[in-house]
């Protein structure tokens, strides 16, 4: 339920019930001062009929019946009262015909009117004292309205409810308070509660603790802040290890381009060095020194073009353009392009797949750097003195599986999960081979165009490096 939804009902609840406390307070009120509950269903059942004052009015209601002239017989009267706590009083026409002593003060104003025949518990006041009256309305013989009178101080209810008032009053009264402190507290208690959670976290999360987490059980707003809170902290933890884990890169790239610029800048200026200080004192000498130094430059350009293409890729910044490509013309088309320079460094170039006719959605600039990169760096660490490499294809489904295998040494079981990461090198003594970003590269490319890379040893010693592109819609139904 709503916090909206709750102030309501405990409002509206602290509102009705002293409402409803005033309102009964008043209807007892009534019962007292005025003589209320005048029905003759509860007159019958608030006065007993096996009280003496039932016997002796039965008797009297005979008498009105069958002997009117005993009810002005002053004997007759004081036989039937014989010092009981009543007393009672015939009226005939305006005017009484027989009063106990302590009526004789009594007025026709006092009582009930004729036709108001049956049980007031709380009909009359005289003096101090309060009666209830039993009234029987006849007719005399003469045909003169008649009324007798049984007032009973014994039975009357003003004495109840003097006794009991106080009593229901103040049981009402804690009634209304209790209703109040509860509502009061469950109220409270439903907003402090979370108001308290949410205060404890935010210490604990200004004080960089984020290891913990809040839980609600009620649906309500609060309850669904708390849930904002938490997930808040939860993706405040992620980002902050994000952040530490690209701070952590960060380093280790400042490092890593450190040491592999430092090597080449060392050498380029150790050869100029030499060529200043006349060392190269010969033609042949100075066009070796010059063309190492053109190799070292030519290595550090391809360092930073590279350090530069990754970090665009990294941070999503180089732009893609995607077409529908025949993957296998594609892939020949770029072996036929480099068959010639693989073949001078004793390099076996095989497309393994035909009559293969699979479009792909592909950026064609992009993926050649992918099969370069790929290609090359198979050729790199080639250890055989005849090279073999294989590109493959395969139809999978929604993709399209391209598999670059080569004879050369493969890699130990541990690094094949590892070679795509930055600077990697199976072999860091060899550094001056390569900026251990292209397999890095060749990954963020592939993950760029919604595919997957992974490499894997084959049985007969080798690497095979798979990664896969996804179909373009004409093939996805075929």
């Amino acid at each position: 339920m709503s916090i909206r939804k709750r102030l309501f009902l405990s409002n509206f609840a602290m509102i009705v019930m002293p409402i409803i406390i005033i309102l009964l307070i008043i209807f007892l009120f009534n019962i007292v001062i005025n003589g209320g509950f005048k029905g003759n269903h509860f007159k019958q059942r608030w006065q007993s009929t096996e009280a003496p004052t039932s016997e002796v009015f039965n008797d009297l209601k005979k008498a009105a019946s069958l002997e009117q002239e005993k009810l002005s017989d002053g004997d007759y009267m004081s036989t039937l009262t014989n010092n009981q706590d009543f007393n009672i009083a015939i009226r005939k026409g305006e005017s009484f015909i027989y009063t106990t002593d302590h009526l004789k003060i009594i007025s026709n104003e006092d009582l009930p009117s004729f036709g108001n025949e049956g049980y007031d518990p709380a009909g009359a006041r005289f003096g101090q004292e309060h009666y209830s009256i039993r009234q029987h309305d006849f007719y005399f013989n003469d045909g003169t309205e008649g009324s007798i009178f049984l007032l009973d101080h014994a039975a009357s209810f003003v004495k109840f409810a003097r006794t009991f008032f106080p009593i229901i009053f103040i049981s009402l009264i804690v009634v209304l308070i209790l209703t109040n402190v509860l509502l009061s507290y469950f109220m409270s208690r439903g907003i402090l509660l979370p108001v308290k959670q949410l205060s404890d976290a935010s210490e604990k999360v200004s004080k960089g603790n984020l290891d913990f987490s809040v839980q609600s059980k009620s649906k309500d707003e609060l309850g669904q802040l708390v849930q904002s809170f938490d997930t808040m902290r939860a993706q405040l933890k992620e980002s902050l290890a994000l952040r530490d884990k690209y701070e952590n890169n960060r380093r280790e790239l400042i490092a890593n381009i450190s040491h592999d610029l430092k090597t080449p800048v060392t050498s380029i200026l150790g050869y100029v060095e030499g060529i200043q200080d006349g060392v190269a004192n010969s033609v042949a000498k100075q066009e070796r020194y010059l063309e190492t130094i053109h190799t070292k430059a030519t290595y550090m350009n391809r360092l930073i073009e590279e350090l530069s293409l990754y970090s665009k890729l990294d941070v999503k910044k180089l732009p893609f353009y995607f077409e529908s490509v025949n993957i296998h013309a594609f892939v020949q088309d770029y072996l036929d392009e480099i068959a010639s320079e693989l073949a001078g460094k004793n390099i076996q170039l095989k497309l393994d797949t035909k009559d293969f006719q699979k479009h792909v959605m592909l950026d064609r600039d992009k993926l050649i750097r992918v099969m370069e990169n790929l290609i090359f760096n198979s050729v790199k660490y080639m250890d055989k003195s005849t090279g073999r490499i294989t590109v493959l294809l395969t139809d999978q489904e929604q993709v399209v599986k391209v598999t670059i295998m080569d004879n050369g040494p493969g890699v130990s079981e541990e690094e094949v999960s590892t070679i795509f990461n930055r600077f990697y090198r199976t072999d860091p003594s060899r550094s001056t081979q390569g900026s251990g970003l292209g397999l890095a590269i060749a990954s963020q490319i592939i993950e760029a165009h919604g595919g997957s890379i992974w490499a894997e040893n084959l049985p007969d010693k080798g690497l095979a490096i798979h990664f896969t592109l996804k179909k373009s819609e004409g093939d996805n139904h075929e």
